[in-house]
């Protein structure tokens, strides 16, 4: 019997109230996301998460979402110190940088949320890490009146936001 990919998934609500047993089931999956997290809290409990489990093979950072909604699109920065660390940390595993989502929150744009992405991915990739756009799998599998992907706040998912977000992480981490 060949053993599972474990994934540990860092970040906000959008990890925590993700079913991912049934979402990535051909995945062990290290869920370890806090409602209301801040990037800047994502970096101090850092050491301590990566600390409790055993290296796994893929880690998914999913963070900025709540600083970019309280006006604080320079969060980027924090990942400049946060993924240097967490690959010395964790040099066996794929880092793997989440896309802030597409989302549709009252006062988000999508030339906001364009641009951070791409400061994200220039930090990404500049730290030896991937980068995982999710924009493209959301605009094209998701429509918003009839196949929503987000829940009415404009930024929490659906039940098939949360099914294409799996989608493309079961792609990544099942590719390594």
């Amino acid at each position: 019997m060949t053993r599972k990919k474990s994934l540990l998934m860092l970040g906000d609500s959008l990890v925590e109230w993700g079913d991912w047993d049934t979402l990535l089931p051909d995945l062990a999956v290290i869920s370890r996301g806090r409602a209301g997290e801040l990037c800047e809290t994502l970096s101090a409990r850092l050491f301590d998460e990566i600390d409790s489990v055993r290296e796994p093979d893929c880690i998914l950072l999913m963070s900025g979402t709540n600083n970019l909604l309280m006006g604080s699109p320079h969060f980027t920065a924090i990942f400049q110190t946060l993924l240097p660390r967490l690959t010395l940390l964790c040099g066996k595993s794929t880092v793997f940088v989440n896309s802030i989502l597409p989302m549709t929150a009252p006062g988000m744009t999508k030339e906001a949320v364009a641009a951070v992405n791409r400061e994200l991915c220039v930090t990404a990739e500049g730290s030896g890490c991937r980068f995982l756009d999710m924009t493209a799998p959301f605009t094209e599998q998701c429509l918003p009146i009839t196949r929503p992907c987000f829940l009415s706040d404009g930024v929490h998912l659906s039940t098939l936001g949360y099914q294409v977000w799996a989608g493309e992480i079961r792609k990544c981490c099942l590719a390594l």
